[in-house]
Parts: C-alpha cells; structure tokens; sequence
C-alpha cells in the first residue's frame, strides 16, 4: 500500500512538473498536436493518481495497485509519445514494472507479470518507432534539461524504492524477532524451560516418568465467601496480586509453578530429575508464602489465610492438547499433596511421611499425626513449622543464596 502511494505521489508529481513546464513554453507537440490535448491528458492522469491515494486511504488495495501501475503505464506512453522518445520520459516505464513485483497487494502472480510485460512492450514499441522530440525544443537546453532530469529522476525513483523496501524488510525482520521473542517468553510462562526446548524441536509426545519431586498445593481459605462479599474487578485484582508475588517467589526457590485452578496454587520442585534441594525449596517456597499472606487482608472482615499440602514421590509429566495446551502432572503423589491441603488446617502447612523424611534434618516439625487420607487410608502426617537454624549449608538445600 506505501509503496504504491509513493509511485502515484511520484508520478503526480512529474506530470505536474512536466505540463507546467510545458505550458511555460507554449510547445506544441507531435507536429500540429494543438498543446490543449497534452495538458488534457496530463489532468486525466493526475486524477487517476489522486484517485489511487484516495482507494488506499479506503482500504481498496487491490484496486489502487491495479490502478495506480495502469495509469502509470499509459501516462508514460502519452508522454513519451507528445514530448518524444529521446528526451528519456521512457525510462519511468521500468517504475510501473518494478512496483507491480513489489506490491504484495497483487496477490495473483499473473496480474503482476501481465504489467511487467507490458511495460517492457511499451518500451521496445516506443524505441521501434522513436517518435521525434517535440520540434519547439529540439536542440535547446530545455531538451538537454528534460534527459538530464528524466534520468536522474528515474535514478532517484529507484532508489528511493529499493531504500524504502529495505526499509520496510528491516522493520519486519525487527517485528518478527519481536514477535519471536514475545512467544519465546510465552512459552516459557507455560511450559519449564527444558520441555518448552523440547517442543520447539518438534517432539511429540512430550511425556515423562519423574520418580522424584516435590509437589506443594495451597488455597485460599473461605474463598466462596469471600466472592461473594468482593466485586469481580476486587477479586480478581486480589488474587492477581498474591500469585504474581507467589511466582516471584517461585523462581527465587527454583521451583516450577504448573498451574492454578481457581483460587488454589501448584508448585512443584524436581522436575529436571534431580532431587537435591527440591523438596527443602518447596517447604521454603510454603513458609514464604505463608509469610506473605501475614500482611495481608482480603477485605475489612479480615486477613486472608490458606491451607498448605506437601508431598513427594514419583509422577508422570506431560504436554496435553494441541490448542491452549498445558503441562501437567498425574499420579498418586500428585493426589497425596492434594489431600494434604484440602485435609489440612487453615494456616498450617501439612506434610506428607516421604516429604517429612527428606526435610528433619533441615527444618522443624510439629508432632506426627494420623489422619484418615481419602481414597488412601490411615497415614501419618506432620505440619511444617519453619526451618532449623544454620540449615542452609545442608546437602540438600539447592537455594542458599536466597534472600
């Protein structure tokens, strides 16, 4: 669409020059060619310029493209006809044929080539029957001058096309990497980094059996009563505001946040299938969260609270959909973290037998329960109450420089 503006604004502008010139002078073209036939033509054809401008402005590309190359092509003939073939006025042919392969408006490659050939007829037809300069200027400097400005002009022009198209592939390119950088980070909002690798290599199905992680499950407590007493606008900014700090706090622990669903929040810890530290982040990940929600109140009926489950063990892990695709986790270590939450109590951080095991000697706990877990039975659990002191040196704390 610009570069065709450019080539209608261009040869509008040559024309005008070129019949103001000639009126100037008073000449006569084509032998007894009265000049009033010339100046007819030149306005018919500034017209047919102003009447692209205005299609593109109106979104008609297709048609201004089409418009602006056709009355390009038949000005030139006209002029080069009136003025005469070896002032140079021809040269602009290769203008037209040069932007009918540049107009990505012209979407059929025949219509493009169709005036690329014609402009190149045009040409050779006009040098077979070199009509002779207009005899009012023949061998005065106003002859001189018309092929030193024809040429230059034409130089001009097409540089100023080449430019503008470099121009043009440099701001897409940039757009492009822009573009790609955008979905880069995307996919990493959605997907670990060493899976979203993965898919961009084209693998499919993405599915693995990691035999040790550590999975943390926290939601919020009273959160249908508390819709009901928020605005949707009041809700939703609450619970944009904790889980952006709570993915701060993710990627400070090193942890990977899979999902949240409603007004709960999964986290998990291991997922490149190395188990030092995980479990001990994920329980720092939990007391920070816990410690966060300390200032803060849902509304004037008071502060918000959240139940907190911990669980470790193996899982499966995938890549599910083709459309708003996610990554998940299945499996009974998955289920286990999850009852620990919601058989939990409020504030209180619930850990499961085989997360306990891999936390005693880094953090400190209440006195083992045993409580009856859905679908699994009697088992004995333990709720986190902070970690021990100078326990950042241990083997198994995989984040000691966090702050």
């Amino acid at each position: 669409m610009r570069t065709i503006n450019i080539v209608a604004a261009g040869a509008f502008a040559c024309t005008a020059v070129l019949t103001v010139v000639f009126a100037v002078l008073g000449v006569r073209v084509l032998g007894e060619t009265p000049f009033w036939l010339f100046l007819s033509t030149s306005m018919v054809f500034m017209l047919g310029y102003l009447v692209v401008l205005v299609l593109n402005d109106q979104g008609h590309h297709d048609g201004a493209a089409a418009l602006a190359l056709a009355t390009g092509l038949t000005n030139l003939v006209f002029a080069s006809a009136f003025v005469g073939f070896g002032v140079g006025t021809s040269v602009f042919l290769a203008v037209p044929a040069m932007a009918a392969l540049l107009v990505t408006r012209l979407t059929q490659p025949a219509v493009r080539w169709t005036f690329v050939v014609l402009a190149v007829v045009a040409f050779w037809v006009l040098a077979v029957v070199d009509t002779p300069v207009a005899s009012a200027i023949t061998g005065t400097w106003v002859e001189t001058t018309l092929v030193a400005v024809n040429f230059a002009g034409m130089v001009a022009f097409a540089v100023t096309v080449v430019w503008y198209q470099r121009l043009l592939a440099d701001q897409a390119e940039e757009a492009l990497s822009k573009a790609n950088e955008q979905a880069e980070t995307l996919l990493l909002n959605i997907l670990p980094r060493h899976v979203a690798e993965r898919l961009r290599a084209g693998e499919s199905p993405i599915a693995d059996r990691i035999e040790g992680v550590s999975i943390l499950f926290a939601d919020i407590v009273g959160s249908t009563a508390l819709s009901e007493r928020l605005s949707a606008v009041e809700l939703v900014a609450l619970l944009d505001g904790l889980f952006t700090r709570f993915d701060e706090l993710a990627d400070s622990f090193g942890l990977e946040k899979i999902k949240t669903i409603g007004d709960a929040y999964m986290v998990v810890g291991g997922l490149d299938g190395t188990r030092d530290g995980s479990t001990a982040a994920v329980a720092d990940m939990a007391l920070a969260m816990r410690a966060e929600l300390q200032g803060r109140k849902a509304d004037d009926s008071g502060r918000l609270n959240m139940r907190y489950g911990i669980a470790s063990g193996p899982v499966v892990a995938g890549v599910i959909g083709s459309r708003k695709f996610s990554y998940d986790l299945w499996g009974e270590t998955v289920n286990l973290a999850s009852r620990m939450e919601s058989q939990g109590e409020p504030g209180m951080i619930q850990v499961a037998e085989d997360s306990y095991v891999a936390l005693q000697s880094t953090h400190t706990f209440s006195q083992p329960r045993v409580i009856d877990i859905r679908g699994k039975g009697p088992a004995t659990v333990y709720y986190l109450n902070g970690r021990l002191p100078n326990a950042s040196n241990d083997p198994d704390d995989a984040h000691e420089n966090h702050t």
